[in-house]
């Protein structure tokens, strides 16, 4: 059963724990920090089995989710909703069987009906999400720019930082500082894939005949992201 995880569902999103712990190598702190800050504002897409069957998984076991961290993303001048997406895992003995694809799937279903223009991920391989239309956009900015002016007048597509955009910046830091931060690719990367076109072009203020336009639209763009979680 694919279902939604809501905002408010903390009870439900901790049950996404154990594949988190099971699938990434982020440190304890990092991972508590996470789930007690982050995950009280995102929302999380999964394939549960088992339990009572209700919509919601009641009692069920989380075999393959991901994570959508929310952002406010400046478009070239217009400000957009979007996600970042993250946590993305099927137990091992799941794998292989289209329980990510369907969890995508349905994801992809969720955010064209909200009309989210876009939303992008950092992989740890490209080859895995490059099938399903992702496309890589940028790198990943490992040494985050501290002046967000600078960060304006240089680019044309970044995140928008308000109180609590960096008030979790400052908190992650210190993980780095600490060398408990999350475990980041060799040689990461912003991937981004369009869900929504008309809303898309909208933002951009002009029209897209096919989301490989629009993105490739987009990877024309000076585009800055640094955003761990």
């Amino acid at each position: 059963m694919i279902v939604e995880i809501a905002e408010k569902d903390i009870a439900g999103k901790q049950k996404t724990r154990k594949l988190y712990e099971e699938a990434f190598d982020d440190p304890k702190e990092f991972v508590d920090y996470y789930y007690e800050d982050v995950c009280g504002k995102n929302r999380m897409v999964v394939s549960i089995e088992g339990g009572k069957g209700s919509e919601s998984g009641d009692g069920g076991e989380v075999v393959s989710m991901l994570h959508l961290n929310p952002y406010s993303v400046n478009l070239c001048g217009t400000v957009v909703k979007s996600y970042y997406v993250v946590a993305v895992a099927t137990t091992a003995l799941r794998r292989h069987e289209g329980q990510m694809r369907r969890v995508f799937d349905r994801t992809f279903e969720i955010l064209a009906k909200e009309k989210v223009p876009f939303v992008f991920l950092m992989p740890v391989d490209e080859a895995i999400y490059s099938w399903m239309g992702f496309e890589t956009i940028c790198d990943f900015a490992v040494n985050r720019i501290a002046d967000y002016e600078q960060i304006r007048e240089r680019y044309d597509v970044y995140c928008v930082r308000d109180e609590d955009y960096i008030r979790r910046m400052r908190k992650e830091d210190e993980f780095r500082a600490m060398d408990k931060g999350e475990v980041l690719p060799e040689k990461p990367v912003i991937m981004a894939k369009i869900t929504d076109l008309e809303a898309f072009g909208e933002a951009a203020g002009r029209r897209f005949e096919s989301e490989g336009e629009a993105i490739e639209w987009l990877k024309r763009k000076k585009v800055y992201f640094c955003e761990e979680v």
